[in-house]
């Protein structure tokens, strides 16, 4: 029999056909096979797929040739544990006679010559469908014991491990962008080709990994969406090589500090902090000299044009509930719609106790500060509020801020300043307030009213601002701008309140 060529995949019912196909009988000996430990640096962080071994029913696509044929035949194999491997139906045979063999492996089964990783990898099986790994044995002479196979990962790992850190509450979602996803693969030597295809977003678990194929990225690099805002992280021209594991440890603060938007190398224990808000006052904001020792934002934080009402906070809180324009109609996506101390992020309450977790600059309201323990709550002494917590900062960033009460007082002492009904012809109550010396500078602060437990009041005929100072020696309210028709002034009013608030810088 000629055996130049022969490579035996040959089950029972093939027996009576051996002679015409010139491969061996089924009593030859069977090709066995199983997989040694896959490099444990290449896993998916918390879920640990593919560390050291498959799962059990994972499918392998096993291609065996004559050494030096060039001809494959396809066998399909599962996964079992420690290492096995099992033949799903058609059974490998060695050739007859001292024919060596050539064996390739691949996972996942379904790998064509042209290879794109999952834009979706939240799921473990997505994941591990984008997780190209491939093993071969070349010149494989005949044994009775299974042929070991070592699995090698072809993608590129990235581990990213997101922390909400100061001010933000949650990670809604991350993803990698720019990423090419497609590489061209050879199924009989492994070879993956460049990164190809249109750039696109992978969307990952967060404390989870994505694999890529190698490329360099330059520009933004991951999205983080946090409930306070969007993180963008950017990397310069940075190389993504084949084989290897990418850490990436993130705490993402929602108040910026400085605009860092890249990175120069990893590491495995490094930690990043980025910031949802870098500067991100919209683009109609402009800050207007009015002739004070501040400038005055000419619109409030949440609006988009100057008569807009904006967003509503309580004091220290750095989300609250957005309108549209200069209406009671709520935005969609708000973060809060109820305003109490049942609400609010510093109160805590028992029974009929309330206790403040900060800015607590005295103990003045007696049993009001016991803690839920039952405890006396220690005084802070911060009476002023926190950047962290200031909600013109976290939200626009760079230098912008909530103003202080003596800002305030200033910006009505120090102006010319008017009730206005109709402002422009828009409909919108509110005051003027004008440079002195240069009538062309001016700020309208629209007359938007507050929001007290789940209903809005005085729209229209009143307005009230923050300012960033509590009211002393009673921490339950803190300072505001006030106005109507008739009076304007500083007053004050209890901290959980949704009042708009005016940016300075």
């Amino acid at each position: 029999m000629n055996t130049k060529t022969a490579l035996i995949a040959i089950a029972a019912l093939l027996t009576a056909a051996c002679s015409q196909m010139e491969y061996p009988v089924q009593e030859g000996t069977p090709v066995t096979l199983k997989y040694t430990t896959i490099d444990v640096t290449e896993t998916k962080a918390a879920q640990n797929l593919n560390e050291g071994t498959f799962a059990s029913g994972e499918s392998i696509k096993v291609r065996i040739s004559n050494t030096g044929a060039g001809s494959w035949t396809d066998y399909d194999f599962t996964t079992g544990d420690a290492g096995a491997m099992s033949p799903t139906s058609t059974v490998p045979y060695y050739p007859a006679g001292s024919q060596n063999i050539d064996i390739v492996a691949y996972y996942p089964s379904t790998a064509g010559t042209s290879f794109s990783v999952a834009t979706d990898q939240i799921a473990d099986a997505n994941y591990k469908a984008s997780d190209l790994m491939f093993a071969s044995v070349t010149n494989q002479a005949k044994q009775a014991t299974a042929v070991e196979l070592s699995f090698a990962h072809k993608m590129t790992k990235m581990n990213v491990n997101i922390t909400a850190g100061a001010g933000v509450t949650s990670i809604t979602s991350v993803s990698i962008l720019n990423v090419k996803p497609t590489v061209s693969f050879d199924q009989a030597t492994g070879v993956v080709g460049s990164a190809s295809g249109s750039a696109t977003s992978i969307a990952i678990s967060n404390n989870g990994a994505a694999v890529i194929p190698a490329q360099t990225i330059d520009g933004n690099l991951l999205s983080i969406v946090t409930n306070k805002g969007t993180a963008i992280y950017s990397v310069s021209n940075k190389a993504f090589e084949a084989g290897k594991q990418y850490t990436l440890n993130i705490t993402v603060n929602l108040r910026a500090v400085n605009a860092t938007t890249a990175i120069t190398g990893w590491t495995s224990e490094g930690t990043v902090i980025v910031n949802p808000v870098q500067g991100n006052s919209p683009d109609q904001a402009e800050a207007v000299d009015l002739g004070l020792n501040v400038k005055w934002a000419n619109m409030n934080v949440g609006a988009t044009a100057e008569t807009d009402y904006g967003t509503y906070f309580a004091w220290g809180e750095i989300s609250g509930l957005t309108v549209t324009g200069h209406s009671g109609t709520i935005a969609d996506g708000n973060a809060k719609s109820y305003f109490s101390w049942h609400t609010y992020a510093w109160a805590n309450i028992v029974g009929e106790n309330y206790s403040l977790s900060k800015y607590c600059p005295t103990a003045k309201q007696g049993t009001c500060w016991f803690d839920p323990e039952g405890s006396m709550v220690p005084a802070d002494n911060i009476t002023k509020l926190l950047p962290c917590d200031d909600a013109a900062r976290a939200i626009w960033g760079g230098d912008w801020r909530m103003p202080t009460l003596a800002e305030i007082n200033e910006l009505m002492e120090e102006t010319d300043n008017e009730w206005v009904t109709n402002y422009n012809g828009t409909g919108v109550n509110g005051y003027k307030f004008i440079n002195k010396s240069d009538a062309t500078k001016f700020i309208f602060l629209p007359a938007a009213g507050q929001r007290s437990a789940g209903v809005f009041y005085n729209q229209g005929t009143f307005g009230y601002y923050w300012s960033s100072n509590l009211i002393e020696p009673d921490p339950y309210f803190a300072s505001e701008l006030y106005f109507q028709s008739e009076a304007k002034g500083s007053s004050e009013n209890m901290r959980f309140y949704g009042f708009p608030v005016r940016p300075v810088k």
